[in-house]
């Protein structure tokens, strides 16, 4: 699927126009595609009747032909139009629907209409939309909101920012999303993709030679197909990736075990732990294929800061490091944490307690070799020092900013984990509810740092890393067909060798 930003999307349009075809032709072809995509899932014979609200721009334009569609089609159709004058092709096919005989109403009365319909068509603000909503349109959503009236929205749901997802206000909540030659950045990021629901796209004849290249991208099995590296002859367990692993604590013994399975299920060729001596025992029974250190540790039964020499001078061999599952935060952490990542130039991955020990610091902006972090909302917040809020209000933005202050590639988990390094961001479809426990962050840490340790740069590690864990979640929900809420982290190991098969 194909992802475009408002500008993106203006831009083929005005290149489309430019190759000499005009913009009610696009308007008509897209508005026809979305009528057709409404009437497969909700029949006419289903509907009955329908309300289109139509703002004043294209967007209003694009639901008056929807409106014609529905109507001919079959359907009742009412439409509320939030403008007395309207010009160019939006008026050409408002002047249509009331040849037509169609009823058409101010915004007055669409509590009115409300009442008996069976589909609204929320065409009001728009792809180009950004910002907060004015009153007079905020009053109007909430009245389609409070409705709860199945709900399509044309190219964004009113109110969302069709490039970034951000809700500063009052947005539609939609049951499907139809865009128009490609699916809107703000419908697949959150919040935004909380208020799209199902997403489909409609060809409007844009030629290629009028495309541009998309900002985001939409990781699909065919875009990471051949990311992984693999391993070639002559082999041995170093050439397959020496991957040093640095997590737990007495206290924390489950996330040091999940991370290095994570990573032995993602084809490291040797993995090593290093965890705190007083858990070493236990760790060093339960993961039967790697190499345990037990590790210098202070008295809250995390590793110390004078840790860090030993686990440096451990990892001579390695090609990766994983850092941060279970280790615990507070001073020891940051100095133990900061020390490890400035005495070492392979690349690292830092997860859970590492991002959150190094808030306030600049160690990561002082490093120059590759780098992952791999937080949810709550640690980029700290790390930015904004709060979970303003991340999960503002997530492509929050995960740019950590990106380009800190020089490293950053993985934002959520049910739309957003990969970004540079001017490179990625979408990651796949997962969804089941992921949501503890210890799934820990599996994921691991197979993302087998693809570090193997050669795999951190773009393209985490891109692939987050879609085979994600997948690994869909297939065992396939196999046991029990619901998601049952899944537990442990449970994605057996599914992780699967769902790389289906990259090689």
């Amino acid at each position: 699927m194909k992802l475009y930003t408002a500008d993106e999307m203006s831009r083929a349009d005005g290149g489309a126009q430019n190759l000499g075809i005009p913009g009610g032709v696009l308007m008509e072809r897209a508005s026809v595609g979305m009528s057709r995509e409404i009437l497969d899932r909700y029949p006419a014979h289903r509907i009955l009747r329908a309300l289109v609200v139509c703002g004043g721009g294209n967007n209003g334009g694009d639901g008056f032909v929807i409106a014609r569609e529905l109507r001919r089609a079959g359907v009742e159709v009412h439409v509320v139009a939030t403008k007395d004058d309207y010009s160019g092709d939006p008026a050409t096919n408002l002047g249509v629907l009331r040849n037509l005989g169609v009823d058409v109403r101010g915004p007055e009365m669409l509590g009115g209409l409300l009442d008996g319909a069976g589909l609204v068509v929320d065409a009001l603000l728009g792809t180009g939309f950004s910002g907060g909503v004015r009153e007079r349109e905020a009053a109007l959503i909430r009245k389609l909101n409070d409705a709860a009236v199945t709900t399509v929205a044309v190219d964004v749901p009113s109110g969302v920012d069709g490039s970034t997802g951000e809700v500063a206000g009052e947005a539609v909540r939609a049951d499907l999303t139809v865009c128009a030659h490609a699916a809107k950045v703000g419908c697949v990021v959150s919040p935004g993709r909380e208020h799209a629901g199902e997403v489909a796209v409609v060809d409007i004849g844009i030629p290629p030679e009028a495309d541009v290249e998309p900002s985001v991208s939409w990781t699909t099995r065919e875009t990471i197909r051949g990311l992984v590296p693999r391993t070639r002859e002559p082999a041995h367990k170093y050439s397959a990736g020496a991957l040093m692993v640095v997590a737990g604590s007495r206290a924390m013994t489950g996330a040091a075990v999940m991370s290095v399975r994570g990573a032995e299920r993602a084809g490291c060729g040797i993995t090593f732990l290093a965890t705190s001596a007083g858990a070493a025992p236990a760790l060093d029974i339960a993961l039967t294929e790697a190499i345990v250190y037990g590790i210098q540790e202070g008295e809250s039964g995390g590793m110390s800061a004078g840790a860090a020499e030993d686990i440096l001078a451990r990892s001579g061999r390695t090609t990766a490091l994983v850092i941060g599952p279970g280790i615990g935060t507070g001073e020891e952490g940051r100095r133990l944490v900061e020390a490890v990542l400035g005495g070492t130039d392979v690349p690292v991955l830092l997860d859970a307690d590492a991002v959150t020990s190094l808030a306030g610091t600049d160690a990561l902006a002082r490093r120059d070799a590759p780098t992952v972090i791999t937080p949810h909302a709550g640690e980029l917040g700290r790390l930015l020092g904004s709060g979970a809020k303003e991340v999960s209000a503002r997530r492509l933005a929050s995960a740019r900013k950590a990106a380009d202050d800190n020089g490293c590639c950053v993985l934002l988990k959520g049910s739309d984990t957003l990969v970004v390094d540079g001017t490179r961001v990625a979408v990651n479809p796949t997962g969804g509810v089941a992921l949501a426990t503890a210890g799934t962050g820990d599996v994921l840490s691991g197979a993302i740092g087998a693809l570090l340790s193997r050669g795999a740069p951190p773009f393209e590690a985490a891109r692939v890393g987050a879609w085979v864990h994600g997948r690994a979640a869909e297939l065992w929900l396939e196999e046991t067909g029990w619901p998601p809420e049952s899944m537990v982290a442990t449970d994605l190991l057996d599914y992780l060798p699967r769902a790389m098969g289906e990259l090689l």
